[in-house]
This record gives C-alpha cells, structure tokens and sequence, in this order.
C-alpha cells in the first residue's frame, strides 16, 4: 500500500482551518470541504473525532479508506481537501463500524472523487 507524501497532507491547524471555513457538502456520515490550494498539488485532511467514532479501530479503517481513494482519484486539481466524520457511527451495534456502514462510507468516499 503506497502512504501520501508530506506535501500531500494538510498537517497545520491554520490550513485545516481555513478550508473547514467553505461552505461543505455533507453526505450521511461525512463532510467534505474544499478551497483551492496554495501549493502546486492537492492536499488532505482528515477530522475524524473520536466523539463520532469510539474505537481506534474504526477510526482508523475511515481514515484508510478516505486516503486510498484520494490516491486513486484522477482530476481533483489543486486543491485543499478535508474530509470530516460529522455523524456517530455504529448507534446501532454498539458504536462499532459494521460493514454497511463501511460499504456507505466507502461510497460516499468514491463518489467525491469521482466528481
């Protein structure tokens, strides 16, 4: 599995910051905010608090799932990306993720890069 680079992750508060300021597009479990990028390539970030997702576990497996796509997506341009889990998973198995709540995350996922 290949990792981002450094330059392609938004690692300062004030960047993260200022794109979490654009209007989003929210979809049932996450949100999506983008503002062009001030360097030469697309950046992103990740919020994904444990409010929403408890285990380690799953925060991680959301976390795995945004980056692979934002490998794979072809014509994003330059632009600064964070993606934000705004709604609990899991309400009904014990907050865990399950697998059609990680199918439903995938898609949502897919279909922003895609665009």
């Amino acid at each position: 599995m290949e990792k981002l680079t450094k330059k392609q992750i938004l690692q300062k508060s004030e960047d993260i910051s200022r794109v979490l300021k654009t209007r989003g597009v929210s979809k049932k479990h996450l949100s999506f905010y983008k503002n062009p990028s001030q360097e030469e390539l697309s950046r992103l970030g990740l919020a994904i608090p444990k409010k929403n997702a408890k285990r380690a576990i799953d925060r991680n497996r959301i976390k795995r799932l945004i980056r692979e796509a934002f490998r794979k997506a072809k014509n994003l341009g330059t632009v600064d990306l964070v993606v934000k889990l705004h709604a609990p998973i899991g309400l009904k198995t014990k907050r865990r993720l399950r697998e059609p709540e990680r199918r439903v995350i995938q898609k949502q996922v897919q279909e922003l890069f895609n665009d």
